[in-house]
C-alpha cells in the first residue's frame, strides 16, 4: 500500500501547484458529523473498502454518484464544504483553498467508489487514503489538499 502513496506522490510532484478546487456546496455541511470516526494514522492501515462490491456498473446511471469529498476545518466532522466527486479530475493535486483536519465521502448508496480518494499537506504529499465511504476520518493534523486516483 504505501508503494501505491509512493507513485501517486511521485506522479503528483511533477506538478508544480495545487489546481484549485470549487466546492460543490457554497455553505457548511453537517451531514458528515452523524458518521462514526476513525483515525487512519492512529487506527493502522486498512483495505481499500471504498471499492464496489460487483466491479464497475457498465450503465450510464453511474450508481457511486452523487458522491461528496467533505473537507472539514474542525476535528469530528463539522465545519465543513462538500466537494462533488463526479467532476473531480483524476492524477492531480487539488487544493481547496483551506486547511482541513478531518474528511468524509458522503455516498448515498453507500456502494463505494471505484477509484481511491486521498488527503494531503498543503505540498501536496503525505497523502492518506479514505478507505470507507459515510466514515468521517480523523486526519491527526492539518491537511490542504486531495486527489482521485483511477
Amino acid at each position: 500500500m504505501q508503494y501505491s502513496f509512493v507513485a501517486l506522490a511521485i506522479a503528483v510532484a511533477g506538478q508544480a501547484v495545487a489546481s484549485p478546487a470549487a466546492p460543490s456546496v457554497t455553505k457548511a455541511t453537517v451531514v458528515g458529523a452523524s458518521f462514526p470516526v476513525i483515525n487512519p494514522i492512529l487506527d493502522g492501515p486498512r483495505s481499500n473498502a471504498t471499492l464496489l462490491r460487483g466491479g464497475l456498473h457498465s450503465d450510464s446511471t453511474q450508481q457511486e454518484f452523487p458522491a461528496t469529498l467533505i473537507l472539514c476545518a474542525e476535528g469530528g466532522c463539522a465545519s465543513c464544504l462538500g466537494f462533488d466527486l463526479s467532476t473531480a479530475p483524476s492524477g492531480e493535486c487539488l487544493d481547496p483553498s483551506f486547511s482541513f483536519t478531518s474528511a468524509a465521502i458522503s455516498q448515498n448508496s453507500g456502494e463505494g467508489l471505484p477509484f481511491d480518494v486521498l488527503v494531503g499537506n498543503v505540498d501536496c504529499g503525505g497523502f492518506v487514503q479514505l478507505t470507507k465511504v459515510n466514515t468521517c476520518f480523523g486526519l491527526g493534523g492539518t491537511f490542504g489538499t486531495f486527489a482521485i486516483r483511477d
